[in-house]
């Protein structure tokens, strides 16, 4: 489906449909962020092809976040602030090894679409290819959310300061391995 804003066309591999409807407030469950998750997509592709470029950028990096969430929640990880989500997606892709390309997804949904809703850096074209790249994850993300923790291994210090404040276990060292991938909840997802 393609939509134009100004004189840039935007084209969508999702087809353009009317979201339905977010799940009740409270505690949301991982089948809840990964409908949320699906939710903010679209929504930010309506949001581009109206031309609202600030929340069109939110809205892919809040379609990223629901995952994540949803991954910290099932490990008993903190995941409340920008700084929790950021570090819980390194950590994420790190222990499954994202290829080239999903780190890249990550890095501009943060730092094209979240920086933009504040600072307004970005030009429409550059908040579609982070769109696009972002669709091109999610699935990928929502997958994970019903993967069981993998094995890993602390090899430098801000993974060691990472995993710390995670699991809320001093004692970790660097060299230390979790076949649950320190994971507070071993039996998650």
């Amino acid at each position: 489906m393609m939509r134009t804003s100004s004189s840039y066309q935007i084209v969508s591999a999702l087809p353009m449909t009317t979201a339905s409807e977010l799940p009740e407030p409270g505690v949301q469950s991982t089948e809840d962020r990964c409908q949320i998750s699906r939710q903010l997509l679209i929504h930010a592709r309506e949001e581009l092809a109206a031309g609202s470029r600030l929340q069109a950028g939110e809205k892919a990096w809040g379609a990223v976040v629901q995952p994540m969430k949803a991954i910290a929640e099932q490990r008993g990880w903190p995941h409340k602030s920008h700084q929790d989500v950021r570090e819980v997606a390194t950590q994420v892709a790190m222990e499954f090894g994202f290829n080239p390309e999903q780190y890249d997804a990550l890095s501009e949904a943060y730092w094209v679409g979240h920086q933009n809703f504040y600072e307004n850096y970005h030009h429409v074209e550059e908040l579609a290819a982070m769109i696009d790249k972002v669709e091109e994850l999610i699935p990928y993300l929502v997958g994970l959310t019903s993967e069981p923790p993998r094995s890993f291994t602390i090899t430098s210090n801000r993974q060691l300061r990472r995993l710390r404040r995670f699991t809320g276990d001093d004692s970790l060292e660097i060299g230390d391995t979790s076949p649950v991938g320190f994971s507070r909840n071993p039996l998650s997802p």
